[in-house]
């Protein structure tokens, strides 16, 4: 073979072979959590390889983050790369909210990608780079980082159910649709919603390379909303009980954010599939946790198919406070089953924590909470004390950080009222405390003491029958109100 074939040959042999390893390479796994499966992978393996994104290193584990929202200052950062520009050098931010001498790389992506236009102009000096960055800013992001004609499709059919030819990102949206960088959910495009950091990776990339960019759908000029049937007025309303919630594209917390509720926002509620409520937002399919809805009835019972676990305190081995022949035990039954059969009989779907002598521990009682996918936990209980003057009703809700804490203290005061009003009972009050039972429960959780087992003239009624039934109807209307408020 001639020198000039055996140089030939061996030239071939070697890009080969480079392209063998430049393809492992491609496809390799960089991140714990993008696994090669995921519909991201490639893009973001394709961003990572030309340096615009990092990732996070846990407990010497690298990982993307891929749900964590994306902020203002990264979504700079990426586009600014990857559009092929460089950072500013910066001694005197424009922003109020940004040192360059603690964050010097974010100060000089974040002026470099206000010199290029990306971002509307800030008047309060405040840039807000640690702010999620909103579909509707990230459309104006990449359109004008990646130069797209924005004149070419600004006479083209909007083909969101939400975006009108006047809305202020119109241009910029129809670009991203009409070059297959992004095509909404369902219709819509969401322009206040917060995206995620795999979102933006998947639009960063496809605006760097067109061999990640979608299949443009042809839009039909009349009004894309025409067509859409709007989800109808439900029975029941979902009423949020903390701020910020987020309303989802689908049954799970990984889906994308279409819209925000505060509380005491109402939605109509279409179904319940465990932890996850199906409910109509603004005209259109939407997924928030039941957790944190009070789930409100429009007609008839206000308990109807609402899950309801009752925690009959003690049991088994465990006969909690005792006088003479008297256990707490036993009188925390009997009340819990009073509240079962009339919380039933109104329709509620009721779990009790034990039904006989049995002995759950704390964390069996939390467990089978949780596994039953309750919507509200009462657990039954007496006091004692070392004086046997202390008497009266006491409830609890719990003193850590909740996210439903109005929620609880709302249910432990009707519960506490109504059973100080129905048994004659003295009002020791509503209070906080970390029960075992109440502080690991997220949804709307008391725990109620009946009374003092100690005192003669608690005991009396604890243990008698007729007055078993009241405490429990109490129970039961204490319920009811916290429904029907």
């Amino acid at each position: 073979m001639s020198l000039k074939k055996t140089s030939i040959l061996f030239s071939f042999l070697a890009i080969a072979i480079f392209a063998i390893f430049s393809s492992e390479a491609y496809a390799s796994q960089r991140f714990a959590d993008v696994p090669s499966t995921h519909e991201a992978f490639h893009q973001i393996n394709y961003l990572e390889d030309r340096g615009i994104i990092e990732g996070y290193s846990e407990n010497g584990t690298r990982v993307f983050k891929l749900y964590q929202h994306v902020t203002r200052g990264q979504a700079a950062k990426m586009v600014v790369l990857g559009a092929g520009y460089k950072p500013l050098k910066v001694t005197q931010s424009s922003f109020i909210d940004i040192d360059p001498k603690t964050e010097p790389e974010l100060s000089g992506y974040v002026e470099r990608a206000m010199s290029l236009g990306l971002f509307n102009e800030v008047p309060d000096k405040r840039f807000k780079p640690h702010t999620p960055l909103t579909r509707g800013e990230m459309s104006k992001v990449v359109a004008t980082a990646f130069k797209l004609d924005l004149e070419e499709y600004a006479s083209y059919p909007s083909p969101f159910c939400d975006i009108t030819s006047d809305h202020p990102y119109f241009k910029y949206i129809n670009a991203l649709y009409y070059n297959g960088i992004s095509q909404g959910s369902k219709g819509k495009f969401n322009p206040d919603s917060y995206l995620t950091r795999m979102q933006f990776s998947l639009f960063v990339a496809r605006a760097m390379d067109k061999q990640f960019r979608l299949t443009v759908k042809p839009v039909n000029a009349q009004n894309p909303c025409q067509h859409q049937t709007a989800p109808e007025k439900t029975d029941t309303i979902g009423r949020a009980t903390v701020n910020n919630l987020n309303v989802r594209s689908e049954a799970n917390n990984r889906s994308e954010i279409i819209g925000k509720l505060n509380r005491g926002d109402e939605i109509y509620v279409i179904s319940i599939d465990g932890w996850w409520a199906k409910v109509n937002y603004q005209g259109s399919i939407g997924y928030v946790h039941k957790t944190y809805l009070k789930l409100l009835s429009q007609s008839g019972s206000k308990v109807k198919n609402r899950i309801i676990v009752l925690d009959p305190g003690h049991g088994g081995k465990d006969p909690g406070a005792v006088k003479g022949k008297y256990a707490e035990k036993r009188i925390a039954l009997a009340v819990a089953n009073v509240v079962k059969r009339k919380l039933e009989n109104d329709g509620a779907i009721v779990y009790m924590t034990r039904e006989g002598d049995t002995y759950p521990t704390l964390q069996d009682r939390v467990d089978f909470a949780h596994k039953h996918y309750a919507e509200m936990f009462v657990s039954i209980h007496v006091n004692s004390a070392s004086s046997s003057s202390a008497k009266g009703t006491e409830t609890y809700y719990s003193i850590s950080a909740n996210d439903n804490e109005l929620e609880d203290r709302a249910l432990a005061t009707n519960i506490n009222n109504e059973i100080v009003k129905q048994a004659n009972m003295q009002n020791r009050g509503v209070k906080r405390a970390d029960y075992y039972v109440i502080r690991h429960s997220v949804f709307p959780s008391v725990l109620v003491e009946l009374g003092f087992i100690t005192n003669n003239e608690d005991l009396s009624k604890l243990v008698n029958s007729n007055y078993q039934e009241v405490f429990g109807n109490a129970i039961y209307q204490g319920i009811v109100h916290y429904y029907s408020n």
